[in-house]
């Protein structure tokens, strides 16, 4: 066999392996975990704190410990970074400048934020950021726009 199907025979056992210690640990101990109990853990399992920690949050909600390998990397879909300040500068130059019957192009959109936020003297958000809070817009406006043709 090769190193990928060991890997992918290795994985069930090893959250099976997860799930006991998780278990095992709660029923010791199932109100308040001391650090001992962590660090015990940690080294039983190979984990880090963080890891132990959401391990045995995730097993508390739903009575299964899911392999730190099967977790998505990266921020989730849809999570919201940018500070208030920023958040309303985009959506001011959004609906004013942007959304207009005679529209500009997208890099005429992201330009005008830079020399907002740099007027502001803030870090300009992405353009990929710029163009989710449009989508959002545009959505929000065509929702509107059937409510009032209803």
């Amino acid at each position: 066999m090769n190193d990928q199907s060991d890997k992918k025979n290795s994985r069930p056992e090893e959250g099976r392996r997860r799930e006991e210690a998780v278990r095992e640990l709660l029923a010791r101990a199932p109100d308040r975990l001391s650090q001992s109990v962590i660090s015990d853990l940690t080294t039983n399992l190979g984990v880090s704190r963080a890891t132990a920690y959401r391990m045995i949050k995730t097993f508390r909600a739903c009575g299964a410990v899911t392999s730190p390998l099967t977790r998505p990397v990266g921020r989730p879909k849809g999570a919201r970074v940018l500070d208030a300040k920023r958040e309303i500068l985009v959506r001011e130059t959004v609906e004013n400048f942007y959304l207009q019957p005679t529209r500009p192009k997208f890099s005429q959109l992201v330009r005008e934020i830079s020399k907002r936020c740099l007027k502001e003297r803030m870090p300009a958000p992405n353009w990929r950021t710029i163009k989710a809070r449009v989508q959002d817009i545009d959505v929000q406006t065509r929702a509107r726009r059937r409510g009032e043709t209803d």
